[in-house]
């Protein structure tokens, strides 16, 4: 009797543990994160090539901090779905509150609003669909975003 006490008792805990709490589910019941991305523009229109600053930067992906406090990005990254192209946030750049910043695929100066992969010879994101992902200073994913060709080339994630 007192193996099966124990078993039970054993059971109840991973029950425990391994249960998820009741509440909403899907996507209406998921929490907000503090960071997530916007418009993702894989494929501006126009011709890829000949390939130049402008056409580069017309490549972007929007990270938006939802809370109202600023998020220092030092350490954040945001990789394509081969993880062929990594992008690291400048040490000390910050995200204010409720605020944007547009990550674009060439060259320019690091704003409030914008910030520059540094291409100059190769676009980021594939036409053809890819997936954008940020990640934390600690490596945890924040926020995923997958692009499938649309007429715009742009996709609201």
């Amino acid at each position: 009797m007192r193996r099966l006490a124990l078993s039970a008792a054993a059971a109840t805990a991973v029950l425990a543990v391994t249960l998820p709490v009741a509440g909403p589910a899907g996507p209406a019941g998921a929490a907000t994160p503090p960071l997530k991305f916007g418009s993702f523009r894989a494929d501006p229109a126009g011709n890829d090539l000949p390939m130049t600053t402008a056409k580069l930067n017309g490549e972007y992906i929007v990270v938006t901090n939802t809370t109202s406090r600023a998020i220092v990005m030092t350490g954040y990254k945001v990789y394509d779905a081969g993880r062929k192209h990594t992008y690291a946030f400048p040490r000390g750049y910050a995200i204010a509150g409720r605020k944007s910043v547009v990550l674009r695929t060439g060259s320019g100066r690091n704003t409030a609003t914008d910030v520059y992969w540094g291409k100059t010879n190769t676009y980021v994101w594939n036409n053809t669909g890819d997936t954008a992902t940020l990640v934390s200073s600690t490596g945890a994913k924040v926020h995923a975003c997958t692009y499938k060709p649309v007429s715009t080339g742009t996709k609201a994630c």
